[in-house]
């Protein structure tokens, strides 16, 4: 399957007549039990997450040509979203950085922003409101956290995930970290576009994708990234139903390795691309298919998905060194020094909240 993928895509990089121009693509990394998502569109690059370090992400990147970044994004400073971070800050140009704004006390966390200090990149917490333009053919908007946190939560770092609208043209993308529940409360009460393809919150953790938060954004496509096999059981059978029941066609990266979703601004295509960039392992359901071909599926926004066979996936797209327009951008000033009784406190319910990861 490798082997015809790389072939195909050597075909595609070579044939005069095949052009992004005009085109989002979103590549959903396959990084295990972690997220890692690669936004290019109007000659700009963008990094949503990392995964575990072991997930390689900075090689996976040089894999699909990406020499540069305008702007990452760690939606939460857990190890499986930040973990791939700092090897990715140093190993390329970085526009822009953005977080939620909440500190960690693992090591992890600490050797991230000492690399973002010491690389000089431009540091924003992301906040409601904050808009990023991808040159004239996109925008994301950054709708949570606000300017409250949200706190006494299951997990805080969780609930105040970085989430994003991706707007491109007529199609609506909807990151979410992981968000859970009381984080999908506030997302429903927010004017929001139709949502055409949605990231799973919390690799389908059953503490996300409530059936009313699902009834509100109403996704024809939901894609989770998790592990194979990974020891917390995501997706969760409960999560799945409700995705099912909420009528979603849902994309796993445990099962398809690799996604790419391709947008031209009013239909999108995914396609499952195995072990797409030739770091991961190909996932157990890829390597039984056995034929090489590739199941793709277009969604036109007036109508529900529609399944189809195609031989052929588009390359990769060109990067940009240029740098981000942020339209709206304000930094968020520092919170009031905590006192000793409400650090030991925080650090108490941060260790609860790793333990649970």
């Amino acid at each position: 399957m490798r082997s015809f993928l790389h072939a195909l895509l050597a075909a595609a990089i070579c044939c005069p007549s095949v052009s992004l121009a005009g085109e989002l693509t979103v590549d959903f990394l396959d990084v295990g039990q972690g997220d890692a998502m690669l936004i290019r569109a109007g000659g700009k690059a963008v990094l949503i997450d990392a995964g575990i370090k072991r997930a390689r992400v900075a090689a996976q990147l040089a894999a699909l040509d990406v020499t540069s970044l305008d702007l990452v994004i760690v939606s939460h400073p857990h190890a499986d979203h930040m973990g791939g971070m700092e090897e990715v800050l140093r190993s390329m140009p970085v526009g822009l950085y953005i977080d939620n704004g909440m500190p960690h006390t693992t090591q992890t966390y600490a050797k991230l922003m000492v690399a973002v200090e010491e690389l000089g990149i431009p540091y924003r917490s992301g906040r409601t409101g904050m808009e990023l333009k991808l040159g004239d053919e996109a925008v994301m908007n950054v709708i949570l956290p606000g300017d409250t946190l949200l706190r006494d939560t299951r997990s805080d770092l969780n609930s105040n995930s970085v989430v994003v609208v991706l707007t491109h043209g007529e199609m609506d993308f909807l990151f979410t970290g992981d968000a859970e529940e009381p984080t999908e409360g506030l997302i429903s009460r927010q004017s929001l576009p139709s949502i055409d393809v949605l990231k799973v919150a919390h690799h389908g953790s059953d503490h996300s994708s409530s059936t009313s938060f699902l009834r509100t954004v109403n996704p024809p496509i939901a894609v989770i990234s998790c592990g194979e096999d990974n020891r917390y059981g995501h997706p969760a059978p409960e999560a799945l139903e409700r995705l099912n029941s909420a009528g979603a066609l849902v994309y796993r990266t445990d099962q398809s390795g690799h996604i790419r979703a391709i947008s031209d601004g009013t239909t999108v295509e995914m396609l499952e691309l195995g072990n797409f960039t030739g770091i991961t392992v190909e996932p157990r359901a890829m390597r039984e298919i056995g034929a090489p071909s590739i199941v793709a599926t277009t969604v036109d926004i007036h109508t529900r998905p529609v399944l189809q066979t195609v031989t052929e996936p588009a390359g990769p797209a060109e990067t940009s060194t240029s740098g981000m327009s942020l339209s709206g951008v304000r930094v968020v000033p520092v919170e009031p020094p905590l006192t000793p009784r409400e650090r030991r406190k925080r650090d108490r319910k941060e260790r609860r909240d790793a333990r649970r990861q």
